[in-house]
């Protein structure tokens, strides 16, 4: 599915000010520079029924991809100054700091489809200019998202949208990609949603069950060896008192068990709710992994310099 440009995505939030993006002219130079570090110039038929071949280059492609998805051609925004500028230069380094985002989001796309591996690293750059420039955002598979504690993001929640992205946990990801959207949004309650059911997805895919709640989901994780490498005893008390705890967020602050009143959820519950999810995440899928090894197909590629940095730095940008 085509990712929709940020401005798209977040339309609402943005023009309620419920997500604030700012960019420092330094950290718009060095990303600009970057994409053009990662620009790669490639031929291809426009034609299917003649041989001519037509040269172009991924920032090109982002600008004629982007147009097409904003419904603007050529591609234009209003400065900060006031003024409307046109092309993708101009668009990524005077317009709103959104339409430098979607710039980076769509080449990362781009760049993806050309070569996987340049993409990692294409990130992971773009991650160590947010960070060198103090911006709280992350672009992570394609997207940019909000980022509260460095640490937590880094270690729990980057970490499990990485393991679900890589064994095929695609209704999980999916649906832990939308709880971090409405956690950027200030939508905490849809955020404790969406995090509960990337679990309760994990969970399915794990025991190959459609259907169930969270409780009989645990029990047939728990009958079908996915915590043998314990105790009976000690696995049937964490599936009775430690899996469970993200039900009890998603029951009383996501949508049940608050009665006639509605309950404002402060966003710290919704952080912790995500937090929560990440890494029970993190834990069911590498049970799954440990029971049912990853097939080289969906096993991650040698020499993966994304990956590699992790191992050197222990974070992932």
């Amino acid at each position: 599915m085509t990712l929709q440009p940020f401005s798209l995505r977040h339309g609402k939030a943005l023009k309620e000010r419920r997500i604030r993006v700012s960019m420092s002219e330094s950290l718009r130079n060095r990303l600009w520079m970057t994409l053009q570090q990662f620009n790669r110039s490639f031929y291809y038929q426009s034609d299917p029924s003649d041989n001519w071949n037509v040269k172009t280059d991924l920032i090109e492609e982002t600008e004629r991809n982007l147009e097409r998805l904003l419904g603007r051609s050529p591609l234009k925004a209003k400065s900060l100054q006031g003024g409307e500028i046109t092309g993708i230069e101009g668009y990524f380094k005077s317009g709103f700091p959104s339409c430098a985002f979607e710039v980076v989001e769509q080449f990362a796309a781009e760049l993806k489809a050309h070569d996987i591996k340049d993409a990692f690293t294409f990130q992971a750059q773009v991650n160590d200019a947010m960070l060198a420039f103090s911006c709280a955002w992350r672009l992570s598979d394609g997207r940019f998202f909000q980022v509260d504690s460095q640490f937590l993001h880094e270690e729990v929640v980057q970490k499990a949208e990485d393991i679900l992205s890589k064994v095929g946990f695609e209704g999980a990801h999916d649906e832990f990609q939308q709880a971090r959207e409405y956690l950027s949004e200030a939508r905490p309650k849809d955020a404790i949603l969406y995090a509960f059911k990337s679990f309760e997805s994990a969970l399915k895919t794990t025991v190959d069950k459609h259907n169930g709640d969270v409780t009989s989901l645990l029990l047939a994780f728990r009958e079908q060896g996915f915590l043998d490498d314990v105790p009976e005893a000690q696995a049937k008390a964490i599936c009775k008192q430690v899996l469970p705890a993200i039900a009890i967020l998603r029951n009383e602050l996501g949508g049940h068990g608050q009665g006639p009143a509605v309950v404002d959820v402060p966003k710290a519950y919704a952080v912790l709710t995500l937090h929560l999810a990440g890494a029970l995440n993190q834990f069911v899928v590498e049970q799954h992994l440990r029971k049912k090894p990853a097939s080289p197909v969906l096993a991650a590629p040698e020499n993966d310099p994304f990956l590699d940095r992790m191992a050197d730095d222990d974070v992932p940008f």
